[in-house]
């Protein structure tokens, strides 16, 4: 029995033992992580030195984080080897043409998601008490006040028009009535 006891004695001890050395491991490699970080961060280590020494670019995983440094004009990759010129490049940029067709569809995308917009604000005043929806669209233009207006309910544009200044009240009115004509800039080059 007296042995029986010793090792159930001893496992404990060993498991701490095992314990206490996987601790300081990891606290060791801590200390030199938070130690090199330190470094970068106080600017004892050189981050851009240490990536063109170490090509620290063409590692796997931390290489998307530092950028390949640009070759220095007169520098050679070789030692010992002539320098040669900078290639030039020989194509040229051109300029970009949109055909009618190309841009009546940007348009309208342009358009579609203009519209999504002005019906999400509309939701958003449409939920709002009158008074608070009515101070925030008196500081906006007219033509966007109209387009969030009609996509919003009748009875919620009363109370909200209700609070406006009468004379802004009458003139979203007049326009909304007589139908807004929308400004849209194209620049088209056949």
């Amino acid at each position: 029995m007296a042995t029986n006891e010793n090792t159930e004695n001893e496992k404990p001890g060993k498991f701490k033992r095992i314990l206490r050395i996987v601790g300081i491991i990891l606290l060791i490699a801590v200390l030199i992580v938070g130690g090199f970080f330190l470094g970068i961060y106080l600017r004892i280590l050189d981050s851009n030195e240490m990536n063109e020494k170490m090509g620290l670019y063409d590692m796997p995983i931390i290489g998307e984080y530092f950028v390949r440094p640009a070759p220095q004009e007169g520098a050679s990759t070789v030692p010992d080897a002539p320098a040669e010129e900078p290639k030039k490049d020989t194509k040229e940029s051109k300029p970009l043409r949109l055909s009618k067709e190309e841009i009546e569809k940007q348009a309208k995308e342009m358009q579609a998601a203009e519209r999504k917009r002005v019906s999400k604000l509309a939701r958003i005043y449409n939920e709002m008490k009158p008074a608070d929806a009515a101070k925030i669209l008196q500081e906006m233009d007219d033509t966007l006040i109209i387009n969030i207006l009609q996509r919003m309910d009748e009875s919620q544009v009363s109370q909200v028009l209700a609070e406006f200044d009468t004379d802004r009240a009458a003139q979203i009115s007049k326009t909304m009535y007589a139908g807004v004509t929308r400004r849209v800039q194209t620049t088209v080059s056949e």
